[in-house]
């Protein structure tokens, strides 16, 4: 039967690899809550240009002149106003998806069109769409 208990703390042992998350700002009115959340809206943002990009083809720039350079921009910004429109509603009825997860889902709805000739020599197209899953 035991009739003390002792705690004794472990000093932690560091190792060169640990670091720490620092994030600075030059704002000093903002809150904890303020900045954490602007951050992660940056962060959202940066995640959803690099996926855009990818899709639109839109890495490297190689523009040697600055109509191409603005075009390249003004994409970018088009696509993500774009995607903004999307995720705003899906955001107010509490859906949080990244924009990766909501390409992967939309990709499962599909549309084909069949084309055929009648014997009158018309040509029909027959258009089936997928049946959308309840995501």
């Amino acid at each position: 039967m035991a009739t003390s208990l002792t705690f004794k703390a472990k000093p932690l042992k560091t190792r060169k690899s640990n670091g720490v998350y620092f994030l600075r700002t030059s704002k000093t009115d903002l809150g904890e809550k303020q900045f954490w959340s602007i951050y992660n809206t940056l962060t959202e943002i940066e995640a959803t240009f690099r996926t855009l990009k990818t899709d639109l083809n839109l890495r490297p720039v190689y523009h040697k002149n600055d109509i191409n350079c603005e075009a390249h921009i003004f994409l970018g910004i088009l696509a993500y106003s774009i995607v903004n429109a999307i995720r705003h509603p899906l955001k107010q009825k509490n859906i949080h998806f990244d924009w990766s997860n909501i390409v992967r889902i939309m990709n499962t709805q599909k549309t084909v069109t069949n084309s055929m000739m009648t014997q009158e020599k018309e040509k029909l197209f027959i258009k089936t769409c997928a049946s959308p899953s309840e995501k």
